[in-house]
Parts: structure tokens; C-alpha cells; sequence
């Protein structure tokens, strides 16, 4: 399977984006120096919404969170 991937080069220091290759290659040729290009790994950035059908966890946090306060202010308030 072909995939996008970055590569950059341990000689010169280019950095090659979005090259085309079979998902197994690891390191490419340079097209400056004719040394070799390595595939350069990144971490993927995401975030979670934390709210939703998908993450009841937060959603119940939230619940427990409220609850407490609620009975905070009752009890402050008939004192």
C-alpha cells in the first residue's frame, strides 16, 4: 500500500513532504547530496471533546461536580 510520507535527509538535512511510497520504506535517496533520506515520524496532535454519547466519563464527572456544589450552597444557605 502506498502512503504519504515525510522524509528527511541525515546528511544535508532536507526535509522531504508528502512523498508517495510503498508503506514499508523506511529511508529514501537524497536528491541533494545523493545520501540517505529517513522517514520521519510524527505524533499525530488530537484532543478529545470530553462531553457526548462517547465520553459519559466527563459527563458523569460534571454531574458530581454540579451535585456537590448544589448541596454546598443548600447548606450554606439554611445556615
Amino acid at each position: 500500500m502506498r502512503v504519504f510520507n515525510d522524509f528527511t535527509c541525515n546528511s544535508c538535512g532536507t526535509l522531504y513532504v508528502d512523498q508517495y511510497e510503498e508503506a514499508s520504506v523506511a529511508t529514501i535517496k537524497c536528491s541533494n547530496c545523493k545520501s540517505v533520506a529517513t522517514k520521519v515520524r510524527h505524533v499525530p496532535k488530537f484532543t478529545l471533546p470530553g462531553n457526548g454519547q462517547g465520553f459519559p466519563s466527563a459527563d458523569d464527572k460534571w454531574v458530581r461536580m454540579r451535585d456537590q456544589k448544589m448541596a454546598e450552597e443548600r447548606k450554606s444557605e439554611s445556615s
